[in-house]
């Protein structure tokens, strides 16, 4: 455990919980944590550049910590920028040196934007953060996610469940990845969900011509 990191956790949580930032506004998803995401995110970039030496490991990692301290109770689609200046006002109290907080600030506010994944000329670090933000609640987790909504709709059938399943995290739809690391992640993720939704499928007997009397 990095001893830096956990005191920037512990100021990211603090900070969340005193704008009602922790728990999200959904009240269909109430099971999600934002300061438990930024821990996986982190895990997430630790992950995607184990022995990539041409990433700035500090500048990714920090930007990773504090990329949505920004949310609050409301108006989260200006999160981002609320982060990039939460960020700023933390580095400048703890006398960051000002080029890295300015590179930190510029990913922060720039990582909801998951187009610039293939802009030309992105840096890495930028590739990298938005690849592990979308790496989270993927795969297993996601199928968890789409069956606690599905109970916090008091959903009436496991069908239903099946139903949203397919919607949500069995939708097919592009790898948007990058790196290789995280495109052959992303694919392990995928094939996961599509295993468990088939068998469930068949456990379900879908398409039995006995559902119709």
């Amino acid at each position: 455990m990095n001893q830096k990191y956990k005191e920037y956790l512990s100021y990211v949580k603090h900070y969340l919980s005193e704008h009602q930032g922790i728990e999200s506004p959904n009240p269909m998803h109430p099971f999600r944590s934002r300061f438990q995401h930024t821990i996986r995110v982190l895990h997430w970039c630790e992950r995607l550049t184990e022995g990539m030496e041409e990433v700035d490991q500090e500048l990714l990692c920090t930007a990773a910590i504090f990329h949505d301290i920004g949310y609050g109770s409301y108006d989260n689609e200006y999160h981002a920028h609320r982060s990039a200046q939460a960020f700023g006002n933390f580095a400048k109290a703890q006398g960051m040196e000002a080029e890295f907080s300015k590179q930190v600030q510029w990913l922060i506010a720039h990582h909801s934007d998951k187009s610039l994944l293939r802009e030309p000329g992105n840096s890495l670090e930028m590739i990298l953060l938005m690849e592990a933000d979308l790496l989270d609640e993927e795969g297993a987790m996601g199928i968890v996610w789409d069956c606690m909504v599905m109970g916090n709709i008091h959903a009436s059938s496991y069908l239903k469940a099946y139903e949203h399943i397919m919607e949500s995290s069995n939708k097919q739809e592009p790898n948007p990845m990058v790196t290789q690391r995280a495109r052959e992640i992303w694919e392990q993720k995928k094939q996961i969900v599509s295993e468990f939704a088939e068998q469930l499928k068949e456990d379900l007997m879908v398409g039995s011509a006995y559902f119709d009397i």
